[in-house]
């Protein structure tokens, strides 16, 4: 993963969504910030995740080594002097295991915003639940298509919890809802809307994927992430960039080579929201591209 400065973020794995209910998912991330953002280890006192999550010492202690059981961190007791009564004094240490596929990257920024009129407990359970929501959208896109009871097969909270917690972000409008989806209406997540693209991206993809970004915002509709083998298939057929469209004085030619004329022209109206960019790859090129069997399925979102 080629990122500049990852320093303000971290990454989150998605398999926690099954493994870990919002509560635990939360006191992680909390974790998370207070461990080295390269190297995952961390010695942070248990009172101080006591103190920004709400919940008791014991209580967090226990969370965390439920993350442990799942390999999410290694905790380690160390000596550290002696007690007045001459027993000897331990602590905590901690390793993250920083995943290398399938997660997602969330902001400082979401642990540092507060809900009016919430106690840091009721926070920790509402912004748990939205990192589980995250979890599960469509390829790190902020919106997903399950339901309430679907959501119980994907989740380790119950139908119950989820419907109260639902409707707790809904009426503070963290979460709405559009006919057939969930939106998280947070921008904590990702490297998004940073313009960041891995490291030797080449200039036209960039320009492909911009475009098409442009596009669904000019259509209020969420932009599938970057992911460089859906781009390459429209650079085959599109493969000439903007500064070389101009130099040409041929309009037929300009129209037939332009990514925002054909958007234009093919996609008059948009009524549904749009999770891959494969569905620009067949509307562009008239053709159905599928991606290898063995193909990691991390996506950047711009």
């Amino acid at each position: 993963m080629n990122v500049s400065d990852t320093s303000g973020y971290r990454i989150f794995p998605i398999s926690i969504s099954k493994n870990l209910s919002n509560k635990e998912a939360y006191i992680y991330l909390s974790l998370l910030f207070k461990s080295d953002y390269k190297t995952g280890e961390s010695n942070v006192l248990l009172e101080t995740l006591s103190k920004e999550t709400g919940y008791d010492s014991e209580t967090v202690s226990g969370y965390l080594h439920k993350a442990k059981e799942y390999r999410y961190i290694e905790i380690t007791q160390k000596t550290c002097g002696k007690k007045e009564d001459g027993s000897t004094k331990t602590k905590n240490f901690y390793k993250i295991h920083i995943p290398q596929k399938d997660f997602i990257m969330v902001n400082r920024e979401f642990l540092d915003f507060h809900i009016e009129n919430l106690s840091i407990k009721e926070e920790t359970d509402l912004k748990g639940f939205i990192l589980l929501i995250k979890c599960i959208c469509l390829n790190n896109c902020n919106f997903t298509y399950y339901s309430l009871r679907d959501m119980t097969e994907h989740l380790t909270i119950s139908y119950a919890t989820i419907q109260k917690l639902m409707k707790k972000c809904r009426d503070l409008e963290l979460i709405t809802y559009h006919k057939k989806y969930y939106k998280i209406m947070l921008d904590y997540f990702d490297l998004g809307n940073t313009g960041y693209f891995p490291k030797d991206t080449p200039d036209l993809y960039k320009e492909i994927y911009n475009t098409i970004k442009l596009f669904c915002e000019n259509k209020e509709i969420e932009t599938p992430p970057y992911k460089k083998e859906f781009i390459s298939q429209i650079a085959v057929r599109y493969n000439m960039t903007k500064t070389e469209l101009k130099e040409s004085n041929d309009i037929e030619f300009i129209k037939k080579y332009s990514v925002k004329y054909q958007l234009g022209e093919r996609l008059p109206n948009i009524n549904e929201p749009i999770n891959s960019l494969n569905y620009f790859v067949k509307v562009l090129t008239n053709k159905n591209y599928t991606l290898p069997v063995n193909q990691e399925q991390t996506s950047i979102k711009i």
